[in-house]
C-alpha cells in the first residue's frame, strides 16, 4: 500500500511539474535526446527567420534584418565560391579549380616563354603553377577574410549596425549570444578549419616555385623599359663578351642553331 501511495504521488508531482512548463519545453522534455534539434536545424530555421518568412522569432533584437549576423551568413553562402567549404567536398572542387586554371590560362600563357619543348618542360610547369598558385592564393585568402568577418559578428556580444546614416551598437540578449556561438562552433569554425589547411599548401608551392624560377638557368626573355632598357642597350655596345652571351641565349631560345647562319 506504501508503495502504490508513493506511485501515485511521484506522478501526481510529475503532471504538477509539468504543467508549470510552457508548450514548446513539455515537448522537448517528452522527446528522445537522438530527437532534439541539432545546430544545423537550428540554423536552418535561423536562416528561414531570416529570409522573411517568420515572425523574427530568431533574429536579434534591436538590428535591422540585413545586417543580423545570420543573415550575413546566410548572404555568405550564397556568393560564388563561398559555400565551398561547407563540406568535406571543399578539397576536390579547389583541385578542379586549379585544374581549370592552369590548363584555360596558365599553360598558355608560360607556353608564350618557354616553348623549346621538353627541355624547358619543368620551366613551363613551373611557370604555369606559379601563376596558378597565385590565383589560388588570392581566392582562398577571400573566403578567409569573409568567413573570418561572420564568425567575428556571431562572436561579438555587442553588434555594430548602421541606421539612418548613423552608427550603432546593440547588446546581444543571452539566448542570442548562445545561437551564435552554437552557429559559429558548427558551421563556421570547420570551413575556416578547411580553408586554413588548404591555404598553407598553396603558399609553400608558390614560394617554391617562385625559388625554382628564379635559379633556373634557362634563358627567358624579359621586357625592358625606361633606365634598364637603356642600360641594358649601352652594356650591349660597351661590352663585346656580353653581347655574345646574350646572342647564345637568343639562339637558344629560338631552338638552338635556328640563328647560325
Amino acid at each position: 500500500r506504501d508503495s502504490m501511495f508513493a506511485q501515485v504521488f511521484a506522478q501526481a508531482l510529475a503532471l504538477a511539474a509539468a504543467g508549470y512548463l510552457p508548450p514548446d519545453a513539455r515537448i522537448a522534455a517528452s522527446r528522445p535526446c537522438s530527437a532534439l534539434p541539432r545546430a544545423g536545424a537550428i540554423f536552418a530555421s535561423e536562416t528561414r527567420e531570416a529570409g522573411g518568412q517568420g515572425p523574427g522569432a530568431f533574429l536579434q533584437r534591436g538590428l535591422p534584418k540585413n545586417q543580423q549576423p545570420v543573415r550575413e551568413v546566410q548572404n555568405l553562402r550564397r556568393e560564388f565560391l563561398f559555400d565551398w567549404p561547407m563540406d568535406d567536398g571543399y578539397t576536390d572542387k579547389l583541385k578542379g579549380l586549379y585544374g581549370a586554371t592552369m590548363l584555360v590560362v596558365s599553360l598558355p600563357i608560360a607556353f608564350d616563354t618557354y616553348r623549346v619543348l621538353p627541355a624547358q618542360l619543368p620551366e613551363l610547369l613551373a611557370a604555369a603553377h606559379t601563376g596558378t598558385a597565385a590565383f589560388m592564393v588570392v581566392a582562398v585568402l577571400r573566403l578567409r577574410l569573409g568567413w573570418g568577418f561572420v564568425q567575428k559578428r556571431l562572436k561579438e556580444r555587442v553588434s555594430y549596425y548602421e541606421q539612418n546614416q548613423r552608427g550603432f551598437l546593440a547588446k546581444k540578449d543571452d539566448e542570442a549570444v548562445l545561437r551564435d556561438r552554437l552557429i559559429e562552433k558548427s558551421e563556421v569554425a570547420p570551413a575556416l578549419r578547411r580553408i586554413d589547411r588548404s591555404l598553407l599548401p598553396l603558399l609553400a608551392s608558390l614560394l617554391v616555385s617562385t625559388a625554382a624560377l628564379e635559379i633556373s638557368d634557362v634563358p627567358v626573355l624579359r621586357t625592358l623599359s625606361g633606365d634598364s632598357a637603356t642600360r641594358y642597350t649601352s652594356q650591349l655596345r660597351g661590352d663585346d663578351e656580353f653581347a655574345a652571351a646574350e646572342q647564345a641565349k637568343a639562339r637558344q631560345r629560338m631552338g638552338g642553331g635556328a640563328g647560325e647562319q
